[in-house]
């Protein structure tokens, strides 16, 4: 009579599962696929690095307002800066805290300049933004990195190269300050704009498209009155919104019609 076997301990069971990945992970010089739910994973040590939309050229360093909107329109992430109202209440003090958002300013095709996130009440961020509604959307071009591994030219962005790092100030790097607007999809002054705005979170961030419901997302956009910019040595450069919406890229439309 067979005896019945019992259970691997916990310990060997996490040992085993990390040796099939690592084995999964060695196959085909380091590459493969999982597949959760039917849903491919990419798990490309090197990968294709596709971009989310087709880049547009990178403008020279000198054009300053037209570097600013390419930052805009190409990176998908960046961090979000407000005054915290958590921290800092009871000594009276202003406290910064700063949050990683995905953000567009439009679908692929169509650059509007503004920059639009998804979020919500039970976040941080839209939480400080009730008592103090200025933000800050801090930009790297370092963040092309982990959409477009494949681009060039990221040497002076990235580790390991002779002069690489993100503070280097060839790296461009960009903040943006302005009031956090919500839209009302059921405003009609404002319905447009917000059917439009998560058309275009969709496209670029599709995983959003399932995030829980009853989180009651909130699509907000960032009023800019501020435009801080590092693309090359010599110091930042401050510019006027607008020149930035001025700025050509082949996907931009006029400020005046977003839509």
């Amino acid at each position: 009579m067979m005896s019945k076997r019992s259970p691997l301990p916990l310990p060997v069971m996490s040992l085993l599962v990390s040796l099939v990945i690592s084995i999964l992970f060695t196959q085909n010089g380091g590459t493969t696929a999982l597949s959760t739910n039917g849903l491919s994973l990419g798990l490309d040590g090197d990968g294709d690095g596709e971009c989310v939309c087709e880049l547009e050229k990178q403008p020279n360093f000198t054009e300053k307002a037209d570097t600013a909107r390419w930052l805009v329109h190409s990176l998908d992430w960046g961090v979000v800066s407000t005054i915290s109202s958590r921290l800092g209440q009871e000594e009276g003090q202003s406290v910064p805290f700063g949050n990683v958002y995905s953000f567009v300013d439009g679908p692929c095709e169509k650059s509007t300049g503004i920059p639009y996130i998804y979020g919500t009440y039970m976040d941080q961020t839209y939480k400080d933004a009730i008592n103090n509604d200025m933000v800050s959307l801090t930009l790297s071009e370092s963040s092309l990195s982990s959409v477009c591994s494949h681009r060039k030219g990221l040497d002076s962005c990235m580790l390991g190269t002779k002069y690489g790092d993100p503070e280097n100030p060839v790296c461009a790097r960009l903040t943006l300050t302005g009031k956090l607007i919500t839209l009302n999809e059921k405003d009609s002054s404002s319905k447009e704009e917000y059917q439009f705005a998560k058309n275009a979170l969709f496209e670029r961030h599709p995983s959003m498209a399932a995030w829980p419901a009853g989180h009651n997302w909130v699509i907000g956009k960032i009023d800019i009155q501020d435009i801080w910019l590092i693309d090359y040595y010599g110091g930042a450069s401050i510019l006027d919104p607008k020149d930035y919406f001025a700025a050509g890229l082949s996907a931009s439309e006029p400020l005046s019609s977003p839509l």
